[in-house]
């Protein structure tokens, strides 16, 4: 059978991710009272948007100040010069499907910091990695003190199993007898070879991170500071909203609605709903009120990161030269 061109099966893709998503809130929100949703809206508490604004950039800071020390084995990198980077990659994640922002970042780094895009993916999969183990601690630590039932059991256990397979991978192939080419190192010949081909050597060196303690260290620590700031944004808004919920209750949705954002069905927004209708619902809170905590949270999540996606670029210096994949030149903007 023939085989689309992609020019036409990339667009089907994200007409279906669409489709899925207006189904699945449209299942969400049939028996919601909208009139209700909204009056909870207007009742919010106005006093909570000082230490959200304040909590909504310093989830950033720290997501900036993961990503120099992530890639410091790489090129030492300023926190100040990659916190636009963070931002627009954010930004891109909401507007483009399929989590395809860390991909642009990805081409958008190369070139403003002078480092090849194959290292940087490397370090992009460290990154994901260490974001997947700490979710999966934090659905653990909701599990064993709410009664959400067994149904995330099996994948918080995935994810434990999954991310610590891939972190001893990443350890694995970065160790000294690969990055110095010694045969052996209880390899087979044609996977030696292959590690140390022109394609897949710069990915190498970009996952050298798992060799260093000290900076992966760093790196868990920041992460979950970093989630954690996330899961307190959450309680403020439930805070806003006069809802009574534990704060592990937030960390729980901010953990579960950050794992199903990386699944390309849908947009992370419908995934929130359903989780925020799973967890209030489970504490005597009604359908509205689930609801309206949900676009609370989008709103103060998604609104400020659009508002400062454009100051982000400028800041970088962008052009549309920049978002050029077949040109792999990188500027020479000083780091």
């Amino acid at each position: 059978m023939p085989k689309l061109p992609s020019n036409i099966t990339k667009p089907l893709r994200v007409l279906a991710g669409a489709a899925i998503s207006a189904g699945l809130i449209w299942v969400f929100l049939k028996d919601v009272q909208l009139g209700e949703v909204a009056n909870s809206l207007k009742m919010a508490d106005p006093i909570f948007i000082i230490p959200m604004i304040g909590i909504f950039f310093l989830r950033y800071w720290l997501r900036a100040l993961r990503w120099s020390v992530l890639v410091q084995h790489l090129r030492k990198i300023r926190p100040r010069l990659a916190l636009p980077r963070v931002i627009f990659a954010q930004a891109s994640n909401i507007v483009l499907p399929f989590q395809l922002g860390y991909v642009v970042m990805v081409q958008i780094s190369s070139r403003k910091f002078q480092l090849g895009r194959r290292e940087l993916f490397g370090a992009e999969i460290i990154e994901r990695i260490m974001d997947g183990f700490v979710f999966s601690l934090m659905l653990a630590l909701a599990l064993a003190t709410l009664a959400i039932g067994n149904g995330f059991t099996g994948l918080t256990i995935f994810m434990l199993f999954g991310t610590t397979t891939g972190l001893c991978l990443a350890w694995f192939f970065t160790r000294p007898q690969i990055l110095k080419k010694k045969p052996g190192a209880g390899l087979s010949k044609h996977l030696f070879r292959l590690l140390q081909s022109d394609t897949v050597t710069p990915l190498i060196h970009g996952l050298k991170a798992a060799q260093q303690k000290k900076q992966m260290f760093k790196i868990f620590l920041l992460t979950s500071f970093a989630w954690m700031a996330e899961a307190l944004l959450y309680w403020l808004v439930a805070e806003s909203l006069g809802i009574d919920a534990s704060p592990l209750v937030h960390i729980f949705v901010v953990a579960a609605a950050n794992i199903g954002a990386g699944i390309p069905l849908a947009q992370s927004g419908v995934g929130l709903i359903l989780l925020a209708n799973l967890s209030l619902r489970g504490i005597g809170e009604t359908p509205e009120t689930a609801v309206a905590y949900a676009i609370g949270v989008e709103a103060i999540v998604v609104l400020p990161l659009l508002f400062l996606a454009p100051f982000a670029a400028w800041d970088m210096r962008l052009s549309w030269k920049d978002f050029d994949f077949r040109n792999a030149r990188v500027s020479k903007e000083k780091t």
